[in-house]
């Protein structure tokens, strides 16, 4: 079966659809016979039940079918009909088949309003047949009570069907959410990867240089000194992020308990402005820094994003500024912010500074963490002086 052919099928089948069809196909049934007795005997030959019954069948299936796009106006043509010619006690199985049909038809309308006048206008029927139909009347303890059956049980299960559409609905926006969550976790974890092992590989990189080309003995002892610890701690960062992954959080970390300096991973941001000044001087930066108390009243998430935009920009500045230079690393409170201020002088040698930072995934994910705690990140160069400037406001920020 092609997929067109059950797209239609499905289409024509779900909800009312089935009413609708297997409502129509009923009638037909019911009214093949007569159909057949007028084409043999014709019109004039065939008997008052089997004219009016073929006729009946007939508009009840037209009615029936505009229900297809117009459900209020099929129901309320029903009704017309009912009133018009389902009077006589010999069309009373018509009238038992079709009430039933239709009220489970109006049972799958949402509109409060279309039910409620369907079932006062059956109501209204049913009462004056029993005053016109004399001794058919009795017929009514059938048919009150099959189309009360097929009202109820139709409503009870397209409640069902809708809690359950409801219910699909739910699971569907949730795993919608579940997987943006998951997205926002991969991006967070590949940022925080970026900012650690690029941090720390572009300075290991740096020293492994100045090992190899130092003409004093202690400076390249220095140099691997600041390669080994830098080492480990890199090491210990990522043993805890693996951690964080494992949903046991089983994996040890024997490794953390020789580091003697805050790691990245420890999200402390005045902390992070001695970490990161020392490992500027390190690679032969000359460095003035400041900071302020206040903004260890930061909750520990705004100090995690300010310690990775730091680490960020000090591997930027390992890269791109020019090597012995002067450089500042400013943390201070504004009153109604914290602001990390970062400034080094870079190579402008030509119409375009050389190595300057461009946008790339670093700047991004910086720009990123401060957007997230409503903060604002912003770069610029002017007379061969790269400044970065990120800012967190103090106020509606998460604690935890």
């Amino acid at each position: 079966m092609s997929e067109r052919l059950k797209s239609t099928l499905t289409k024509l089948l779900a909800g009312r659809g089935v009413i609708i069809w297997v409502g129509i196909t009923v009638l037909v049934v019911m009214s093949s016979s007569e159909f057949l007795t007028l084409l043999e005997d014709g019109f004039s030959g065939s008997s008052e039940v089997s004219v009016q019954g073929a006729l009946v069948g007939l508009m009840l299936c037209v009615t029936l079918l505009l229900a297809t796009r117009w459900v209020a106006v099929s129901l309320g043509l029903f009704v017309a009909v009912a009133y018009f010619f389902l009077n006589a006690g010999f069309l009373f199985v018509w009238t038992i088949v079709s009430f039933m049909i239709f009220a489970a038809l109006a049972a799958t309308v949402s509109a409060r309003s279309v039910r409620g006048l369907f079932l006062t206008l059956s109501a209204a029927w049913m009462v004056q047949f029993g005053f016109q139909a004399d001794q058919d009347a009795i017929l009514l303890v059938a048919l009150i009570p099959l189309t009360a059956l097929a009202y109820f049980l139709t409503r009870s299960i397209f409640i069902l069907r809708e809690k359950n559409a409801d219910v699909v609905q739910q699971m569907l926006r949730a795993q919608e959410q579940t997987r943006s969550a998951i997205e926002r976790e991969r991006k967070n974890i590949a940022r925080d990867l970026h900012d650690i092992v690029a941090h720390d590989i572009t300075i290991v990189a740096m020293q492994s240089k100045a090992a190899k080309f130092a003409n004093d003995g202690q400076m390249a002892l220095d140099a691997l000194d600041v390669i080994a610890k830098l080492s480990s701690e890199t090491l210990h960062d990522l043993r805890l992020m693996l951690n964080v992954l494992r949903a046991d959080g089983t994996m040890s970390d024997e490794a953390a308990l020789g580091v003697d300096k805050p790691a990245a991973t420890t999200v402390y941001a005045l902390q992070g402005v001695e970490l990161f000044a020392q490992r500027l001087k390190d690679a032969n930066f000359k460095v003035n820094s400041t900071t302020d108390e206040e903004i260890s009243d930061l909750p520990r998430s705004a100090q995690t994003a300010i310690y990775r935009v730091m680490q960020e920009a000090t591997t930027n500045v390992i890269k791109h500024g020019v090597p012995g230079s002067v450089c500042t690393l400013e943390l201070v409170s504004n009153g109604t912010e914290a602001v990390l201020e970062i400034t080094n002088q870079i190579d402008i040698s030509g119409r375009k500074a050389k190595g300057l930072p461009e946008g790339g995934s670093g700047l991004i994910g910086m720009s990123d963490r401060m957007r997230t705690f409503g903060g604002k990140f912003s770069t610029s160069s002017e007379k061969g002086l790269w400044t970065l400037r990120a800012s967190i406001p103090f106020k509606a920020l998460p604690s935890y």
